[in-house]
């Protein structure tokens, strides 16, 4: 049975388009580059290569599109986030270890939005239509209902936009030289929890209004 939301063909496969998307998703997995070829790409989907000229128009549409389908899925989990009845804080917390769950699902998210950020002005500019612009909205919803109930103190939405990211970007940017550092050598499950304990306590107890920060 196909995935829900993926496309099939005719005789119940999972559409082209899609299969390269997945090839390319695993293979980005597995690697600490984005440098992998399009002969790659083929092998492990069982396609021809021509293919990603075809639907992506490259490579480096393949790349934009296989980070607008991840950002959808991540983007899609927030909004639910954002619409839920529950405490306002509690609601800050768990979008904070979102973030970190989403670097840890996808790998290599970190160095894709970096190079495409970096390409040129166009890419630039899908990236943050894509991805960026809505996770800052959504973020800025959020803040904005702890402003409301007064449990936060006052914070600009982008500055805590920039410091959630590059805490997480800082970490997994980071992956190749954990081996050499005190601590875990890779980025574990364990790792990850322990990480998003540690940014949640942090920066939790640092917007927390005074009367409500721990002694």
């Amino acid at each position: 049975m196909a995935r829900v939301g993926v496309r099939v063909d005719e005789n119940g496969r999972v559409a082209a388009r899609e299969r390269l998307l997945d090839a390319t998703s695993a293979l980005l997995s597995e690697r600490d580059t984005l440098e992998i070829s399009l002969n790659e790409i083929s092998v492990r989907s069982g396609l021809n290569h021509g293919l990603v000229n075809y639907y992506f128009g490259g490579k480096e549409g393949l790349l934009l599109a296989l980070l607008e389908r991840d950002a959808t899925r991540a983007l899609n989990e927030l909004e639910y986030l954002v619409g839920q009845q529950i405490a306002p804080l509690r609601k800050l917390e768990l979008h904070i270890r979102g973030v970190i769950n989403v670097y840890f699902r996808y790998p290599y998210i970190n160095r894709l939005i970096n190079r495409l950020q970096s390409d040129n002005a166009n890419t630039a500019r899908e990236l943050a239509r894509i991805f960026i612009a809505p996770l800052q909205r959504y973020q800025a919803m959020i803040i904005e209902e702890c402003r409301e109930t007064g449990g936060i103190t006052p914070i600009e939405p982008h500055l805590f936009y920039y410091t959630v990211i590059g805490a997480c970007e800082f970490l997994f940017h980071s992956r190749n030289t954990l081996p050499y550092l005190s601590g875990p050598p890779e980025i574990t499950p364990d790792l990850k929890d322990a990480y998003a304990d540690h940014l949640v306590r942090i920066l939790l107890d640092g917007l927390k209004t005074r009367s409500e920060r721990p002694v």
